[in-house]
């Protein structure tokens, strides 16, 4: 049995990795392939890596277009000499499409592993994941019923932070004194442009109102200049293991993304702000289907994490929000009682669970 998985990016290697391991200990004949970063070199027969390619922004793309057209031409060719039984495709959704209309065909099957978001827009990949992909292997528990309700076979087989990210321990709250206050303005410069002095300016106007430390988590890869405003602001900048913070703070601002799932999952109530390119947004405005952008919202079925979005992503909106949060007791053990909630819903990633599913294509062959 030959099996050929390809990961993208840092993450998605990571995880394919793990769930690589979990196939060999269910079947350790099986022979597997890869195209992705180191985790999968280790664990298998790589035959591209695919590592340097993680690559974002346009014009970034644009410059690496002829290597991104030739390794995509290497690995399809690959793919057709190793003639492997199933194809897994981690995330990475340019590319892994592409490569899936490229390499199906009768007898092959097609996994996808780690869904691009197109519950919230994008849903005429539906059609191409429809008739290309046999089944859909799924982090997020609304993931799954959106996948079979549309026609295409899913497993929700868990989230791999829900492994590594702890629950706030219950000694850490009401600790007496300030508040404690959690910026995340992203981790790429542009993101940082965008919120970080937005954020400054929320801080000083909560100024006289509630008493609180701030605290801004910096990328070790940004520019420290990018934290000058604050510093201007004194607010403490810091690097190191996010997680360890959300153990320390009482509520976070925070950019829409991944970190507003890990924040849930420590039990840290948010503010989330998203602010776009204007004609982005109206077009994104037109194209989106879902009631909510954060994903914990959208597990929870409820805005329990209030979301300011493009123009009420000012100062004063993300002041106000705050303070009606920290000065409401009973708002804030409501959003607490719902995050502890939000860790029913999830699970951990089981990959014994996600090689079970990948297993049985075969077997029905």
């Amino acid at each position: 049995m030959k099996l050929f998985i390809v990961a993208g990016e840092p993450s998605g290697d990571m995880h394919a990795t793990e769930l690589v391991h979990a196939l060999k200990n269910a079947s350790p004949d099986i022979d597997v392939y890869s195209a992705g970063g180191p985790g999968l070199a280790a664990c298998s027969t790589q035959v591209a890596d695919l590592a340097s390619l993680a690559v974002t922004g346009f014009f970034e793309v644009l410059s690496y277009l002829p290597t991104i057209i030739r390794i995509f031409n290497q690995i399809a060719a690959k793919i057709e000499e190793i003639d492997p039984d199933v194809v897994i495709f981690t995330d990475y959704p340019d590319f892994n499409f592409r490569m899936a209309k490229r390499v199906a065909k009768p007898g092959r099957k097609l996994v996808y592993f780690i869904s691009p978001q197109l519950w919230a827009w994008r849903k005429g990949r539906l059609k191409l994941i429809k008739k290309y992909i046999d089944k859909m292997l799924v982090l997020f528990p609304f993931e799954e019923g959106f996948y079979r309700e549309n026609g295409v076979e899913a497993a929700f087989v868990g989230n791999p932070l829900v492994n590594t990210i702890p629950a706030m321990k219950e000694e850490t709250r009401g600790v007496q004194g300030p508040h404690r206050i959690l910026l995340l303005p992203g981790s790429r410069s542009k993101e940082v442009k965008s919120n970080l002095a937005t954020m400054c300016e929320a801080k000083k106007k909560m100024g006289g109102k509630i008493e609180a430390r701030f605290s801004v988590l910096k990328h070790p890869s940004l520019d420290p200049a990018l934290f000058a405003c604050a510093e201007e602001a004194n607010i403490r900048v810091f690097e190191g293991n996010p997680h360890d913070e959300f153990q320390q703070v009482d509520l976070a601002i925070a950019c829409s993304g991944t970190v507003t799932f890990e924040l849930a999952l420590s039990g840290v109530p948010t503010v989330v702000l998203y602010r776009m390119n204007p004609v982005t947004y109206h077009v994104a405005k037109r194209l989106v289907k879902v009631d909510a952008i954060s994903i914990p919202n959208l597990i929870l079925k409820a805005h329990v994490f209030p979301e300011l979005i493009q123009e009420a992503a000012s100062p004063e909106g993300l002041a106000d929000e705050v303070l009606a949060i920290l000065n409401d007791p009973a708002r804030l053990t409501h959003i607490r009682k719902e995050l502890a909630r939000f860790r029913t819903l999830v699970k951990a990633f089981d990959a014994d669970y996600a090689a079970k599913e990948i297993f049985s294509l075969i077997d029905s062959k």
